[in-house]
């Protein structure tokens, strides 16, 4: 009987549960979905014909995440449970005149709760895994592979994670709802409505002076965000910025209500028309109590929105230019002690060329090489090229200022053009040509070459010097295979200049650039050099600094956009879910408690259109507040970087930004809209004319 009276109640209180119901959904599909990416076909794929571990990293960073999802997630499901409870306190009160013990009740809460949980997870799992379908078209577009023998994919492991999570959050849902139910006194049940919660009421002047000091918290927490630019984390700034927006935040809502409802009471032509009056007074008592929720509401929502504008952005950035970045096969790259603790019997980095020619396999597995030696002259540093040309550089790379000039020679050069499939270049002893393909340094190098800036270099053996003036072009190349591009102002000079300014002196780094003959396995050849239990490489030892590939370049950045990609759909879908759900079921619960007062409203004349009106503006407010704010703390946050980091970078973030802002508006703008039916429903099921 009990468990009749159980698919009884759930058939007529199908409108109570619609947000409860459908953020379960939600939040079931995004559980299962996110974590059922590294059992993708597309991505096993991707790893089998890569160098980097994709599915070790997804899987690594996902655990990571989906454990503070969880706590999220169950977070709101029990939140969300405690408005259906609460709903129906007087049903439950009746069941318990008629007879009915705690224990019964609780079992048909039980029963309830365990016919929500199966059916959320049932269609949660199968939108779940549809969604995991879309996912796998849509990794395969971001790493940029073709999927012609695409087949349905089932991941066992996430349909795990996800049943044991969700039956964990709905064990403890059931504990709550049986504390709830029995920790009620009868009078309790059966009238929730007479007991109205003590608003708290603040002087408007106090509530004025404390809205202007959050004013300025929020201000000089904005200030030290834009002295920290957002490019070095937790330092003092950060630290300070973070707990500033944290208690400014606070204090916003603390003190809205208090002095917004005095001053707009005394704007008699506006707040004396319609209902006006009832719903200022609705929202600033609802802010008053809800401050500390709207507060957490606004904090999310600030990281959602931060996340999904930058997490896409940043993806972009690491990726977009990573064929200009790779412009060989591989680049074996050798770097020489610091001058100050180079000791005589060190290996010279020039010797690598030698000892790579000289393996088995180079000569069949390597089309064609060449040995780049870059050279850093001390005698001219790039804060000298930044006080000749009066150009500043981004403070992103302020450091750069302190460096010696880097220089390689000209027949070097060219060999690395050619291994390219790029024309020769020419510079007389009298010039040099400058090369850079670094965004954050181009207005330098520009201004540079556009300015006639002299190059005065002195003698190795002290007989003179060389004066050379610049071509009048910026060369923009990749001189080796990088994650991005990295040339940051190389200048070229003839050789005999070179060995002029340099003599004996040891090279910076020396580049062996090889492009691979067709059908070789020159790929395993290089990765052979390095020992994989230490990372080191044993035929150069002490001087081999890196072996770097396009394929695994290009995996790499693949790898990294997939996952900040999927890590910011992840975290802010799931942030802006919980938000928009805590909100709607804070309303809901206000719509409840004041269902004596619409109608009041209906009895003394109010029509159907008013009062829906009325409804209509507090959702709509209600909803706006914590978004409002969240909106210029990350409009705050993603200029800062923009400017900072990915601006310098030559990157724009706004499609990012009206990608993130679009999504917001159609998950915020669906909740809002469900919450204001729901919560009409509610006033028309206790037959009041809205």
């Amino acid at each position: 009987m009990l468990f009749k009276l159980a698919m009884r109640n759930m058939r007529r209180s199908v409108r109570d549960y619609a947000i409860y119901f459908v953020t379960l959904l939600v939040a079931v599909m995004v559980f299962y979905a996110f974590n059922s990416i590294s059992d993708q076909q597309v991505l096993i794929q991707i790893e089998e014909s890569g160098r980097m571990n994709v599915i070790e990293l997804m899987n690594m960073m996902m655990g990571i995440f989906s454990v503070a999802i969880a706590l999220v997630l169950g977070f709101l499901v029990i939140y969300s449970n405690q408005l259906l409870i609460r709903r129906r306190y007087r049903e439950f009160g009746m069941y318990e005149l008629l007879g009915m013990t705690a224990g019964q009740i609780s079992r048909i809460i039980l029963y309830e709760t365990v016919l929500v949980g199966i059916v959320s997870l049932v269609l949660g799992l199968g939108l779940g895994v549809l969604a995991s379908q879309l996912l796998s078209f849509g990794t395969a577009a971001l790493f940029g592979v073709s999927m012609p023998d695409y087949r349905f994919e089932f991941s066992l492991s996430a349909f795990a994670m996800t049943l044991v999570c969700f039956a964990a959050i709905y064990v403890v849902v059931s504990l709550f709802n049986v504390v709830s139910i029995r920790r009620h006194k009868l009078v309790k049940l059966l009238a929730p409505q007479t007991s109205n919660q003590k608003v708290p009421v603040r002087n408007p002047w106090a509530c004025f002076a404390l809205f202007l000091v959050s004013i300025a918290i929020l201000a000089a927490a904005y200030y030290e965000l834009h002295v920290n630019g957002l490019v070095y984390l937790f330092d003092e700034h950060f630290v300070a910025a973070t707990v500033l927006m944290l208690v400014g935040t606070l204090l916003f809502f603390f003190s809205l209500a208090g002095f917004l409802v005095a001053v707009i009471t005394r704007a008699r032509g506006f707040y004396l028309r319609g209902l006006r009056p009832f719903t200022m007074r609705q929202i600033a008592s609802k802010v008053n109590t809800s401050f500390a929720s709207m507060w957490v509401v606004c904090v999310l929502l600030f990281f959602a929105i931060t996340t999904f504008s930058t997490g896409m952005g940043l993806a972009d950035m690491f990726s977009s230019d990573i064929e200009e970045a790779n412009p060989f096969d591989a680049s074996i790259v050798s770097t020489a002690s610091s001058p100050e603790y180079r000791k005589s019997d060190d290996p010279d980095p020039r010797a690598t060329e030698a000892v790579l020619q000289q393996l088995d396999g180079w000569s069949e597995g390597v089309d064609a090489s060449g040995r780049l030696d870059i050279y850093a002259v001390g005698s001219v540093t790039y804060g000298a090229l930044v006080d000749a040309t009066g150009q500043q550089v981004d403070d992103a790379v302020t450091n750069f200022c302190e460096y010696p000039i880097n220089m390689v020679g000209l027949r070097q050069l060219n060999d690395c053009l050619e291994l390219q499939g790029k024309p020769p270049v020419y510079v007389e002893p009298g010039e040099y040509l400058l090369t850079n393909n670094m965004s954050a340094v181009q207005a330098l190098a520009d201004s540079v070459v556009e300015q006639d800036v002299p190059l005065v270099l002195e003698s190795a053996d002290g007989s003179g010097e060389h004066v050379l003036e610049p071509q009048g072009k910026v060369l923009g190349v990749q001189l080796y295979d990088f994650s991005m591009p990295s040339n940051s102002m190389t200048f070229v000079v003839s050789d005999e200049v070179l060995r002029s300014v340099v003599g004996d002196e040891v090279p910076m780094q020396s580049v062996v650039n090889a492009r691979y003959a067709p059908d070789s396995n020159a790929e395993e050849l290089l990765w052979g050099l390095v020992d994989a239990s230490d990372g080191v490489y044993p035929l150069v030892p002490n001087v081999i600094s890196n072996v770097l590939s396009r394929e695994e370049m290009v995996g790499q950045a693949n790898g990294l956009r997939g996952l900040i990609t999927y890590l910011a759909l992840y975290i802010g879908l799931v942030f802006l879910i919980a938000t928009a759900a805590v909100l709607a079921i804070q309303m809901v619960a206000l719509t409840i408690d004041s269902l004596g007062r619409y109608k009041t409203l209906s009895q003394i004349g109010c029509d159907r259109r008013m009062l829906s009106g009325a409804l209509f503006a507090q959702v709509l407010i209600y909803f706006l507040l914590p978004l409002g704010l969240a909106a210029c703390h990350s409009g705050c946050a993603v200029s800062i970087l923009s400017e900072n980091l990915v601006s310098a970078l030559g990157k724009d973030i706004l499609p990012s930004v009206l990608m993130a802002a679009a999504l917001v508006v159609a998950i915020y703008g669906i909740y809002m809209l469900v919450t204001f039916f729901t919560s009409r429903g509610v006033i028309r099921a206790e037959e009041v004319a809205c």
